[in-house]
């Protein structure tokens, strides 16, 4: 009888931060067979990341590991944002599966050139791939227009220093929202935009987008503001929140409880219809990046993803971005 070894795809990881051990960890339930890692030259953690999770080969040089791409079958650019444009260039000429991590850069006109040139590259909006994103998406499809707000408690503090206010965690993490509602949605453009500017409080304000699904959707930018992330979708008697993204509970109608001489105030509580949590593995890996993985593991193969993000959505959330902060 005849042994056939079975061979899995070989992953290549540059980066060895935290969110490149986060794909690190993951790669394996993914499908992939980690092999080879670099990090900028000098780097003194390769060695340890090495020793971790077992990768065989270690690079000097980012670019010598990408441009030597017949040693591998697909890559992750994790590295620092200000390196990844130059390794996103490098990677995606070699037409191999990329995916390269979030925000790439913090100017949409950076990517405007290369996004109809794209087609093997995913970018790591990992919150995509959450199941309760999926049945938000499910939702949203299965029926008529809904009304869509997406709220954005960033913390924007004033540099007095610069006598500004600093919006740089509007780029490393509220793109992933911005991105959420460009997936769930379709965003098409900016409808309106109406901001208050309190002296150093930095309050935010609202903007409402055109969508493809012809949605009533706005965002709310209530900076600094003491709550949670949250993206609520309203059609009729029903209602899906996310709050925060990675649990969702789907509403219908309203539990009215008439006053009594014990309680003399009308309540009125939404019934919960079904509840949404994380699957098996985004109880053990960093939520979404086990399936957003296995997305650039079926690229191996020659299958694209519905889900993974493309660099045009990236354009997308970095364009909602720049309209947030004028």
């Amino acid at each position: 009888m005849e042994c056939h070894i079975v061979t899995r795809p070989t992953l290549a990881i540059v980066g060895t931060g935290e969110i490149a051990k986060f794909h690190a960890q993951a790669a394996n339930v993914a499908g992939f067979e980690l092999c080879h890692i670099a990090a900028r030259p000098n780097s003194t953690t390769t060695s340890e990341f090495s020793s971790r999770f077992e990768v065989p080969t270690i690079w000097k040089n980012p670019l010598e590991l990408i441009h030597n791409s017949d040693k591998w079958d697909a890559i992750v650019l994790a590295s620092s944002t200000s390196s990844l444009l130059e390794l996103l260039e490098a990677a995606r000429l070699t037409e191999k599966p990329v995916l390269v991590e979030k925000p790439i850069t913090h100017c949409s006109k950076d990517l405007k050139h290369i996004v109809s040139n794209t087609p093997n590259v995913i970018v790591g909006y990992n919150r995509r791939f959450y199941a309760p994103i999926q049945a938000a998406k499910s939702f949203i499809d299965a029926g008529e227009p809904c009304v869509i707000q997406l709220q954005i408690p960033e913390t924007v503090p004033f540099d007095r220093g610069k006598g500004g206010r600093d919006y740089s965690r509007v780029w490393t993490n509220s793109v992933h929202a911005l991105d959420l509602i460009n997936y769930l949605t379709g965003v098409e453009g900016i409808i309106g935009r109406q901001f208050v500017d309190a002296s150093t409080s930095g309050m935010g304000g609202v903007l409402l987008l055109r969508t493809l699904g012809g949605h009533s959707c706005s965002i709310l930018a209530n900076w600094n503001a003491p709550t949670n992330f949250c993206l609520t979708i309203d059609r009729g008697d029903e209602r899906f929140e996310l709050k925060p993204f990675e649990s969702g509970v789907l509403y219908k109608g309203l539990e009215v409880t008439e006053p009594t001489s014990e309680s003399p105030i009308r309540k009125y509580v939404p019934r919960v219809l079904k509840q949404y949590g994380q699957d098996e593995n985004s109880q053990i890996y960093k939520p979404g990046f086990v399936a957003q993985l296995g997305a650039l593991c079926d690229m191996t193969y020659g299958k694209r993803s519905s889900i993974a993000a493309t660099i045009a959505d990236a354009v997308k959330a970095l364009e909602i971005a720049e309209s947030l902060i004028g």
